[in-house]
């Protein structure tokens, strides 16, 4: 209750709702976050059947992940500062709403194209999701039942992300894969029927003269978005073509840009003195790498799973079980780690169980038990969560008070960036490797020469996806050998994927190294 002048002003009855039991407004916030969280494993799960059904390529289902991923990596903090000029709850709630009409979108599409736009749509409107719920949280929770808050929201998180594949799987095996997006529908509509009950009208910070870095935000699309097209791109019309260069180039000037607006800026989007810390950069780089495993290890194994091993979705959504319920124990049970020794030991020892992982994987063929593909998921999960967990302690540690807000959006941006260059870096990996097995896995097979000249840098693509090549007139016995040279073909490159993550992994351990203790962070999973 405030008062101006002689008028008494009276809290909405929102506020005072969420005042008296903010855990009724946490409903709101966690199922609003829920859509976004549970979007990411639904659609590993759906690629391989959106490839069938609109005859995706592999570029294009790399797209489908990667706008959703660069939309958020570009807005992450812009959004925040949205929030903070015009409320978070309004910011909150307008994602929610943007959402659940771009997941609609997706279950509508009738081509590649029209998924694609619409998953732009989701990242956009996810960002602003992710920005404000957990802002929200802070602002409804008095300091001593914060922590408990965040752990109860972070298990919620992670509870729906290992729930994602079996809800994904079975929606898919059962209806349609459009229903696997249609699902975010009346989430959304729930969490905006109680959010607008219960979620406070007065929580902005009042920065409404804070000017916003539509520069630096624009800047960073445009270092990020060339650069992800011209990854995608190489393999296809090779890394000495004109395009490719002038991409990755642009990109880089870019990004270079980037760089000298933000020391410039009054506000800037992401401030460069963090990164005058070393244990910052450390922290910003070892997320990078992690979310880089993370997401580019889930592209093509989940792809080995049904278009190689023969997995239904739902039995594709089992596999990766193991997995999210490692990464869950691993960042819930590392905090006392954190807490007594800094972050160095769970980065070191996450990082190495990551590539652990990764070699592990390397040794999975066809039609393997689900026990020997839960082993290597399981570490995987493990070193995984162990980084997560740890490197925002790394960046938020080591950053001011002041930097605080800022210093989370940088992390949550670098998880994005993570994302994207897992994709687009091991899918060049993927395709360069496919290239040079393919022709000759189909000599090894007794394939004739004269149907090895007929398939063409296309059907090369569809090997990279696991998808035997249809050459005209072909024998039974042909297919088979074709198939099984695809088989071949396809685990060589998912093989070498592994292994490249293995390698970077290590590398990870190593740049741990340098990372300090700093500040102990309490529920140190808050977002700007």
């Amino acid at each position: 209750m405030t008062t101006t002048g002689s008028k008494l002003s009276l809290p909405a009855a929102s506020e005072l709702s969420a005042r008296s039991n903010p855990w009724i407004a946490m409903v709101a916030i966690a199922l609003g976050v829920l859509i976004v969280s549970l979007d990411g494993t639904i659609t590993a799960v759906a690629n391989p059947v959106l490839a069938l059904d609109l005859g995706a390529s592999l570029s294009g289902l790399q797209w489908i992940t990667n706008i959703y991923l660069l939309a958020m990596a570009a807005t992450l903090v812009l959004s925040g500062k949205l929030g903070d000029r015009f409320g978070r709850r309004t910011v909150f709630l307008t994602g929610i709403v943007g959402f659940g009409i771009a997941s609609a979108g997706i279950a509508v599409s009738q081509s590649v194209g029209m998924v694609i736009t619409s998953r732009l749509g989701q990242g956009l409107f996810g960002a602003l999701i992710v920005t404000n719920a957990l802002a929200l949280l802070r602002t409804l929770f008095p300091a001593e039942s914060l922590p408990k808050a965040l752990a109860l929201f972070a298990s919620l998180i992670g509870a729906s992300s290992a729930a994602g594949p079996l809800i994904g799987g079975l929606l898919i095996e059962h209806t349609s894969w459009r229903w696997a997006f249609l699902i975010n529908v009346p989430i959304a509509v729930v969490s905006l029927a109680v959010g607008l009950r219960v979620l406070p009208t007065r929580n902005s910070t009042g920065a409404d003269s804070t000017p916003f870095d539509l520069a630096g935000t624009a800047l960073l699309a445009a270092a990020l978005l060339p650069i992800t097209y011209g990854l995608i791109q190489a393999p296809e019309i090779g890394w000495t073509n004109w395009l490719v260069i002038g991409l990755l180039l642009a990109g880089t000037f870019s990004g270079v840009a980037f760089v000298f607006a933000e020391r410039r800026a009054v506000d800037p989007l992401i401030p460069m003195r963090l990164f005058a810390d070393r244990s910052i950069s450390l922290g910003v780089l070892l997320t990078v790498i992690s979310f880089f495993s993370l997401v580019g290890s889930l592209f093509f194994v989940l792809l080995f799973l049904q278009q190689i091993n023969g997995d239904s979705p739902m039995a594709a959504g089992l596999h990766i079980l193991p997995m999210s319920i490692a990464n869950v124990v691993a960042s819930s049970s590392c905090g006392w780690v954190i807490k007594n020794y800094g972050p160095r030991p769970p980065l070191f020892v996450g990082m190495l169980f990551s590539a652990i992982g990764f070699a592990l994987f390397t040794g999975v063929e066809p039609r393997t038990g689900y026990l020997a593909l839960a082993i290597p998921f399981t570490v995987l999960g493990l070193g995984v969560g162990l980084v997560m967990t740890s490197s925002v302690q790394a960046i938020l540690g080591n950053a001011d008070v002041t930097d605080a807000g800022p210093a989370a959006g940088v992390h949550q941006t670098s998880l994005q960036i993570g994302g994207i260059l897992g994709t687009a870096v091991l899918g060049a990996v993927m395709a360069s490797a496919v290239g040079a097995k393919f022709g000759p896995a189909m000599g090894d097979n007794g394939i004739p020469s004269t149907i090895s000249e007929e398939l063409s840098g296309e059907a090369v693509r569809s090997v990279a996806q696991g998808a035997t090549p249809l050459p005209t007139h072909v024998t039974p016995e042909i297919l088979a050998a074709l198939h099984n040279a695809t088989e071949t073909t396809f685990m060589h490159g998912m093989h070498t994927t592994m292994w490249v993550g293995a390698i970077i992994s290590l590398l990870g351990a190593a740049i741990s190294v340098g990372v300090r203790r700093g500040r102990v962070v309490e529920g140190s999973t808050t977002v700007h």
